[in-house]
């Protein structure tokens, strides 16, 4: 594996940042490969108690690599890649969502696209204050990441999630906040010590406790996610 997404572990919280500063994160294929390698290994580590997901440099991340996007958009991809993506992406929802410790996003400048629809599966989400999220496949003729799709119209409505998500418009961090997409809003550059903060408080709680309260919430979002791989393949 690369170095496309940094682990770092600081006491009892585990810190993964999705490193490709020089193209503001974009994910391409090997950065969404090796998230998933990273999620899936945060069972074998009994002794971690919450997660941080950040991304390098001035962005979150601008959501999936263009060259990928366009290409699905023009139907020029091929179809060994294609089912590639589609596969790590049905796998890193059901990764993300079965996970018994809580992950906390910290998100400097903005999450878009697939970095967008990661923010929505995290457990508390910390946004700098002039960062954005949005979701703008529908402007290149494909539909919203299925994370967003199945969680934004919880946590906000469904009236609004359709607006979001059928425009792609941007949700800054002042309207993420009140309308439920996020949880703190902070000074720009404190994202990530805000964030550590949260999953600090995480670690000092029962693990069983947060771990039953938090399956109980995704239990339901694991049905749709089953049913959106039955429909991929």
């Amino acid at each position: 594996m690369s170095d496309t997404v940094l682990s770092e572990t600081i006491g009892a919280v585990r810190v993964l940042t999705l490193n490709r500063p020089e193209k503001l994160n974009a994910a391409n294929l090997e950065m969404q490969q090796e998230l998933l390698s990273e999620l899936r290994r945060l069972d074998l580590h009994k002794n971690l108690r919450a997660v941080v997901l950040t991304g390098a440099g001035r962005a979150f991340s601008a959501g999936g690599d263009r060259d990928i996007l366009a290409q699905i958009a023009a139907g020029t991809l091929p179809p060994n890649t294609h089912a590639l993506l589609g596969q790590v992406h049905i796998d890193t929802i059901k990764t993300m969502l079965s996970l018994e410790i809580p992950v906390v996003a910290a998100v400097p400048g903005f999450a878009v696209g697939y970095a967008a629809g990661l923010v929505a599966m995290c457990d508390v989400v910390v946004m700098g204050a002039s960062a954005f999220l949005s979701d703008p496949h529908v402007q290149y003729g494909i539909p919203a990441t299925s994370a967003a799709q199945m969680i934004w119209p919880r946590q906000c409505s469904e009236l609004l999630a359709r607006e979001i998500l059928m425009t792609g418009r941007r949700v800054t961090a002042d309207e993420a906040l009140r309308i439920g997409l996020c949880n703190r809003v902070c000074a720009d550059g404190d994202e990530r010590k805000v964030a550590l903060e949260m999953a600090e408080l995480f670690a000092q709680l029962a693990p069983r406790g947060v771990a039953e309260t938090k399956r109980a919430f995704n239990a339901p979002l694991l049905v749709e996610a089953a049913k959106i791989a039955v429909q991929a393949n």
